[in-house]
């Protein structure tokens, strides 16, 4: 009878138990929030998003190629894109807006660069990540270039970017 009873004592939670498993789920909730909070911190204002436009893409021209996309990374980090836009021949392609578009906070976010004289554009996002970003670049095109879109998969640390097409 005495084992029964001790069974029974050892099946019912204490009140120092189920207060020590409230305050270990409280530490696990306010950390998980406080690691997202930090991991989504705003380097860039919102006000750098910007809506994508509904202009059709350009067919007029040389074609485009984003010759090189690769993550911005700061002490090890990804924290944005960066890469080149060319013609076919090669010959960078000036004073051109990219548009970038990835998944961020349960929505689409896009942010616009433009290019310098030598193709080139980088972006910072209000986020860093490691593993791979999916991310949408989009140059619309002009009377001389043809718009281009292409959906590549960034690496948040060193290594070499893949493309899907």
């Amino acid at each position: 009878m005495a084992s029964s009873d001790e069974a029974e004592r050892s099946r019912k939670l204490r009140p120092q138990t189920v207060i020590l498993l409230v305050l270990v789920a409280l530490v696990v909730v306010v950390s998980a929030w406080s690691l997202a909070t930090v991991s989504t911190t705003s380097q860039v204002p919102s006000a750098d998003f910007v809506t994508m436009p509904t202009t059709q893409l350009s067919k007029a021209g040389a074609r485009t190629v984003f010759a090189s996309v690769s993550p911005v990374l700061s002490k090890g980090v990804a924290v944005g894109v960066q890469g080149t836009l060319q013609g076919a021949s090669g010959s960078p392609v000036a004073a051109a807006t990219v548009y970038m578009t990835y998944y961020l906070q349960g929505a689409y976010r896009t942010q616009a660069a433009v290019t310098d004289q030598n193709g080139h554009f980088e972006a910072h996002f209000p986020m860093n990540w490691t593993g791979w970003l999916p991310i949408t670049l989009t140059y619309l095109g002009d009377n001389e270039h043809q718009g281009l879109t292409q959906v590549f998969s960034v690496a948040g640390e060193p290594q070499t970017v893949q493309r899907f097409s």
